[in-house]
């Protein structure tokens, strides 16, 4: 069941870390930093909050975040070790159930991307859920410079980090 937004004000710290660990995926730390920022005056000051301690980052850390990011249609989905938000995401395109060309032809495209950005290629899968959305997607942007692409892939984790928080927490 979602939380209101009363029961998340009235969360203490450890509980707010824990429910709201992995809305950016694997970065623990946007919740203790947000658990600070308690209570919030409406849904949308929540999720500002997590948004805003991303653009606050120096590039150093945003890099990091981006790399914490599994491949679409990778190993990891492969082996079941996504985390639980992952995975959902990731099946709600269908990437688990990609022909194998699909697959070969993506992952083709997520080791050029990283090998050129440093970072694998990240799009929110809820909002372009078709592959070949997601595979224009990726053969479009891997002709960005560093800075646009940078800029994009952020854009796309804080997409995943709202839908996450509205996951969460009822409207």
């Amino acid at each position: 069941p979602k939380l209101s937004l009363e029961q998340v004000n009235g969360l203490v710290p450890a509980e707010f870390h824990k429910t709201f660990e992995n809305v950016i995926e694997c970065w623990p730390e946007a919740a203790i930093f947000c658990s600070a920022l308690l209570p919030f005056k409406s849904l949308n000051a929540l999720i500002n909050a997590f948004e805003n301690y991303i653009d606050r980052l120096p590039s150093e850390s945003k890099v990091k975040i981006l790399r914490l990011h599994p491949d679409l249609a990778g190993k990891l989905l492969d082996s079941k070790e996504l985390t639980s938000d992952s995975s959902i995401e990731q099946k709600s395109a269908g990437l688990d159930n990609l022909a194998a060309e699909e697959k070969a032809k993506l992952n083709e495209y997520n080791e050029r991307y990283k090998a050129q950005f440093g970072f694998p290629f990240i799009v929110c899968v809820r909002e372009a859920s078709k592959f070949e959305t997601i595979l224009r997607s990726v053969t479009e942007r891997i002709f960005n410079s560093i800075d646009q692409e940078l800029e994009i892939a952020v854009g796309e984790v804080k997409k995943i980090c709202r839908l996450r928080i509205l996951q969460l927490v009822d409207l």
